[in-house]
């Protein structure tokens, strides 16, 4: 076997570089400048929840290190590589409901209730919605909102 198709079976592997935080996108637009010209990077990620980071996907990490070098603001690579599902852990959206529980209390931010305090009764992941009880209201007040219309305060 030529080293041409052992390549082409060779999986890519995803090494993970160290930025100064908060210009994690200007480093990642050199490295495509730089990646560009050579061969060996495949794409370059930016986590969204995780600051300093830049996620490199290349055929070795030699290709990395060779785009990388020089490069203002990299503070260095992490050793080792990360496996495809922890990167896909890294960048899948979650949407805020799933962390959400009966008891929980929430701030109402959209809507006629905006500003008011509610507890968490029901949460529908399916149709993105929550049954939350208004805790300033006069009398039980229970109301079905939208997910994207609360923000969690504290939870029980």
């Amino acid at each position: 076997m030529d080293s041409g198709e052992a390549r082409k079976e060779a999986s890519p592997q995803f090494a993970v570089l160290r930025t100064v935080s908060g210009k994690e996108l200007n480093v990642a637009l050199v490295l495509e400048l730089r990646a560009s010209r050579e061969s060996g990077i495949y794409g370059i990620l930016i986590p969204p929840d995780v600051k300093g980071y830049v996620i490199v996907e290349s055929d070795g990490l030699h290709s990395v290190q060779r785009v990388a070098k020089g490069v203002k603001h990299v503070r260095g690579r992490v050793a080792g590589s990360v496996t495809y599902e922890e990167v896909e852990r890294l960048v899948r959206v979650r949407s805020p409901l799933e962390e959400l529980g009966p008891g929980d209390l929430v701030e109402v931010i959209a809507g006629p209730f905006k500003g008011l305090k509610a507890t968490v009764r029901t949460v529908n992941l399916s149709k993105n919605e929550v049954e939350v009880e208004i805790l300033e209201a006069a009398f039980p007040l229970r109301v079905f909102l939208p997910g994207d219309s609360i923000k969690p305060v504290s939870r029980r």
